[in-house]
């Protein structure tokens, strides 16, 4: 015979307590197997990818210097001579870097008879380098240029081509060199010799408007001044600082004039190392091997190997 006693009251209420420590401690684990099952099913249905950059389609800055040979030539002076910061910027990306100048020349003197010196430069060029490169970019020290975007505009042309690039005036029917020309093999031929020295088709004179004759001269011997503006009709060679200019600018800019120390500094900067998150590298630039020496003309050829 089983006798059975009635619990106590305090008894009981442990036993409810200890049931419901159990079912809490339940309930949590039951609910950390479903997040991780929801978690991992997630996971399994999501392929992550990387964001595109319009840019991805120009050519790379290796493949694009291996298409035009691009001899660079600057216009300087000793007065505040800029090649060392040429060479540490943009200079580093043409396959030679050419400084032409005047360190005895004042200011005035070296704007009143640019054209006779551009003459002089271009003459020079021709004779010593003419058949080593494909296209012949001439600036002031003064000037920024975007090589890639240089070669962007060239790819559709040829050497052979008589044609040359610049700020388009189209009022004025000249193009500028306020920031910068590039002339084609075939029209710096043509210049040298069909042009230049004959009375009839090019100015002797020592003095002149440099872009308004350079045009003329161009144009008598059967050279086309190309339309360097982009799809948008926005120009390319911008005869104006970087960060001053009015109005709308091109995603495809070439050349910006005007431009000060901090402005080639930070152009550099934002062109070739601020990279936006999920946007590939840029490949590296060459570096050069020769510093410039002082003197009317130095040159140094950046396509060495390393």
């Amino acid at each position: 015979m089983k006798i059975f006693r009635p619990q106590s009251k305090a008894n009981s209420n442990w036993e409810m307590l200890l049931m419901l420590f159990i079912g809490l401690i339940c309930g949590a684990c039951l609910s950390k197997l479903l997040q991780r099952a929801r978690k991992s099913s997630e996971q399994a249905s999501y392929t992550p990818h990387a964001p595109t950059a319009d840019y991805t389609s120009l050519p790379s800055a290796s493949t694009a210097i291996a298409k035009s040979r691009i001899l660079c030539m600057v216009v300087t002076s000793s007065v505040e001579s800029r090649q060392l910061l040429i060479h540490r910027t943009w200079g580093s990306r043409c396959h030679m870097l050419l400084f032409l100048g005047d360190s005895n020349s004042t200011f005035r003197e070296r704007h009143s008879n640019s054209w006779t010196k551009s003459r002089i430069h271009l003459q020079y060029v021709y004779q010593q380098f003419y058949e080593q490169f494909d296209w012949f970019l001439k600036v002031p020290d003064d000037t920024y240029v975007v090589m890639e975007n240089l070669q962007h505009l060239l790819a559709d042309y040829t050497p052979e081509t008589p044609i040359y690039f610049g700020s388009n005036d189209r009022q004025q029917g000249f193009v500028s060199g306020a920031a910068g020309y590039v002339f084609s093999r075939e029209a710096l031929h043509r210049f040298i010799s069909l042009a230049h020295g004959d009375g009839n088709r090019c100015s002797n004179r020592s003095y002149g408007i440099e872009h308004v004759e350079l045009s003329r001269c161009l144009r008598n011997v059967g050279v086309v001044a190309g339309d360097s503006r982009d799809e948008d009709g926005l120009p390319r060679f911008l005869p104006t600082p970087p960060f001053k200019s009015s109005g709308l600018l091109s995603n495809s800019a070439i050349s910006f004039h005007y431009s000060n120390v901090a402005d080639f500094h930070m152009l550099d900067f934002v062109i070739y190392r601020v990279h936006p998150f999920g946007i590939g590298p840029i490949p590296n630039q060459r570096q050069l091997l020769v510093m410039p020496q002082k003197g009317f003309i130095t040159g140094t050829n950046t396509n060495q190997p390393h």
